[in-house]
């Protein structure tokens, strides 16, 4: 009996105070944050073509020489610069000195010869005048004479062969530009067509750049692209393409096209160097991508996503793939379709699945 009254009591207790849940404070559940929402439209936009490509100097030259002989100066170190018509190599060839003292020699040789036979043409030429020589003796002399002329004329172009070649000792550049390449130093043996020095004028600067055979019909002489230069992040320089090369690589299906930097301020000058990787960009047509806001891209390590609003207002993560920026709004490859509602702000920080209040 005491154990039935003693269960009895417990139950009204509990009743009691399940009653007493009535005036549970309210202000304590939680609330759904409220959000606002994109609505997601496909837009057109400027369709890019990105070409990638390295920065080069307008003219560039390889010097070489044309004999074999020793490098007895080079005074100009990578990245000098020098002026058209300045010697910047010198070669010493011992050959060709030997062969100058011999041509000297046959020069002033031919010279006496010439000198001797000049004065018995002289005598005999009087002689042959007051009938005192005979017609045999005048042209035997003539003969001599002129043979003479010929052996002269002959070594003084021998001298000037030898000086011309003498003359391949020392090179010079025939534009102004910057060493950017030395293959030898003061003492190495040079050999005929041997690279050198390689001088680059960067007065023009260009990007060469390959676009494959099913693109290339898209450039056309004078077309203006932009430039973005890795080495000079947020900067967009502006080019004209200046050269397309109508014959492709068999191999490769690309083509060489040129295009030419246009007003470079210095600054800008000084820090691009050749051979700097460049993207050329070229904006053909329009095409329909999706757009949205790039402040409001959630990016975890690799990957970058968007919360969509589902129909019963929950917040899901999205995954996406991102393409080209487009001023402050960057194209979304993948992940999103047209109707769908992203969140563009939030009261607080959202969490996958999260009930949300879209407010107008």
């Amino acid at each position: 009996m005491k154990t039935t009254l003693v269960i009895t009591l417990f139950m009204i207790t509990a009743l009691w105070a399940s009653c007493g849940g009535s005036n549970t404070d309210t202000s304590r559940l939680p609330t759904s944050p409220n959000v606002t929402v994109h609505s997601i439209t496909a837009s057109e936009i400027p369709q890019d073509f990105i070409y990638t490509g390295n920065i080069e100097g307008d003219r560039r030259v390889s010097l070489s020489t044309k004999i074999m002989g020793q490098v007895i100066s080079m005074p100009f170190d990578e990245g000098s610069l020098v002026i058209a018509g300045q010697t910047v190599i010198r070669i010493k060839s011992d050959d060709i000195s030997a062969k100058r003292g011999q041509v000297k020699a046959h020069l002033a040789e031919a010279q006496a010869a010439l000198k001797n036979v000049e004065i018995n043409y002289q005598r005999i030429k009087s002689l042959y005048e007051t009938n005192s020589a005979t017609k045999k003796e005048m042209d035997d002399i003539e003969m001599a004479y002129r043979m003479a002329n010929a052996r002269v004329s002959s070594v003084e172009e021998m001298e000037k062969e030898v000086i011309d070649i003498m003359e391949y000792g020392d090179i010079v550049t025939p534009i102004q530009g910057y060493v950017v390449k030395k293959m030898a130093q003061e003492g190495d043996m040079a050999l005929p067509g041997m690279p050198l020095l390689i001088i680059e004028d960067m007065t023009t600067l260009k990007i060469n750049t390959q676009v494959p055979e099913t693109e290339v019909h898209l450039f056309k002489k004078g077309d203006r692209v932009k430039v973005h230069i890795d080495a000079l992040p947020e900067t967009e320089l502006a080019g004209t393409v200046d050269q397309i090369n109508p014959g492709g690589n068999p191999a490769s299906r690309q083509f060489e096209v040129k295009v030419t930097l246009d007003g470079i301020s210095n600054a800008h000058r000084l820090a691009i160097k050749s051979g700097m990787y460049a993207r050329v960009i070229l904006e053909k047509g329009f095409t329909k991508s999706v757009l949205i806001p790039e402040n409001i891209l959630i990016r975890r390590g690799q990957l970058e996503g968007v919360f969509v609003i589902s129909d019963n207002n929950t917040a899901m993560l999205r995954w996406i793939r991102t393409g080209n920026q487009n001023g402050d709004r960057i194209e979304i490859l993948s992940g999103l379709q047209d109707g769908e509602k992203v969140v563009i702000t939030s009261d607080v920080k959202l969490s996958d699945g999260q009930k949300v209040e879209v407010t107008k």
